[in-house]
């Protein structure tokens, strides 16, 4: 390029191939002139075609396999060149005006300091999901009352609840941008910690000193599909981790607020991993002395956390096919595995 460009779009791909080549078109068709924006493609693999593709659409490429998706993209943003970053995923697209949007809103805000839009969902072959068929945070039906929202720097104190009862602004990583600058330093040194991505970047721009502005446009689209919404127990357990350490970031900068809404999902994340791997253990037909430990710790951990002790199956059922695993373990086993069966289909 001939001059600094004025946006970098991270595009990241982990495990994941078919669907990068349409990420990168629709950058390609973006309204905003190509040498105003660059390209920066991290993944985890090689490949002759897509790197010798990606190289003439004049992106650059990185090759890193570090398994942490925030020091993975923070590696990709330290190599970015413009003041503004925005992210894709590689199995998501931007609308055509995309780009050309999130420039407008920087600059009619000189004090902003995150973006974020809505999406529109897609199918795996690129169609329009009809939107009744849309889940709840993908609708975001709450900007059709509010219509776009900024908050200057000193008026922020409100975000807690827009965010997280009014909207779901928290959601998608392809639909957020920010000034380089805020994941430099301490916060960025965090970011590298997470493993919720967009929900990290949500939060720093609650905690920088700069604006924040939630358009109502769905200018990113979101591909829907089995393998991208399943919370496994694996995720469980880094959702866990990482909400816990944001709690105490937020805390440290002073919003106690956001502190204990994510202390509560961090609390809550612990209750469906552990009772999520307690069932997943018995279903395995693990030995009765593991399954009777796991019990043990589940019940304990409900026994301190008496916010997580609703009465429902949700809560209860693992404990109880715990129990009933050491009296009988084969009815126990095949009710746990007929369980997790329909876990996964859901």
């Amino acid at each position: 390029m001939t001059s600094a460009p004025e946006i970098s779009v991270i595009v990241g791909a982990y495990n994941r191939q078919q669907y990068l080549p349409l990420a990168v078109r629709s950058l390609l068709a973006q309204t905003l002139p190509r040498e105003r924006f660059e390209i920066v493609v991290i993944k985890n693999f090689r490949s002759v075609e897509q790197d010798r593709d990606l190289a003439a659409a004049g992106a650059v490429v990185l090759f890193d396999e570090e398994p942490r998706i925030g020091r993975w993209l923070r590696h990709a943003v330290n190599a970015a060149h413009a003041p503004i970053v925005t992210f894709c995923d590689d199995d998501d697209e931007y609308e055509p005006d995309r780009l050309a949007r999130v420039l407008e809103v920087f600059r009619d805000h000189p004090d902003l300091g995150f973006y974020r839009n809505r999406v529109r969902v897609i199918d795996t072959a690129g169609r329009p999901i009809p939107e009744e068929n849309w889940r709840l945070h993908e609708k975001d039906s709450g900007f059709d009352t509010l219509g776009a929202v900024y908050r200057a720097a000193g008026q922020k104190s409100d975000l807690l609840d827009l965010a997280t009862r009014r909207t779901h602004a928290t959601f998608a990583t392809s639909s957020m941008a920010l000034r380089r600058e805020l994941l430099d330093g301490e916060l960025g040194d965090a970011f590298e910690r997470t493993q919720l991505e967009d929900l990290f970047l949500f939060l720093t721009g609650v905690l920088s000193p700069w604006g924040i502005f939630l358009d109502d446009r769905r200018l990113t689209r979101y591909r829907f599909y089995a393998g991208n919404v399943t919370h496994s127990l694996r995720w469980l357990s880094h959702a866990t981790e990482s909400e816990h350490d944001m709690a105490s970031v937020a805390e440290l900068h002073g919003r106690s607020d956001f502190a204990r809404w994510l202390t509560a999902r961090s609390v809550n994340h612990e209750r469906l991993f552990q009772g999520g791997t307690l069932v997943s253990r018995i279903g395995a037909e693990a030995s009765r002395r593991e399954v009777a430990g796991r019990t043990a710790r589940y019940l304990r951990f409900l026994a301190g956390h008496p916010e997580e002790r609703a009465w429902t199956l949700d809560v209860w059922a693992a404990a109880v096919y715990g129990l009933a695993d050491l009296a009988f373990p084969p009815l126990a086993q095949q009710v746990a595995r007929a369980r997790l069966a329909a876990r996964a289909v859901g």
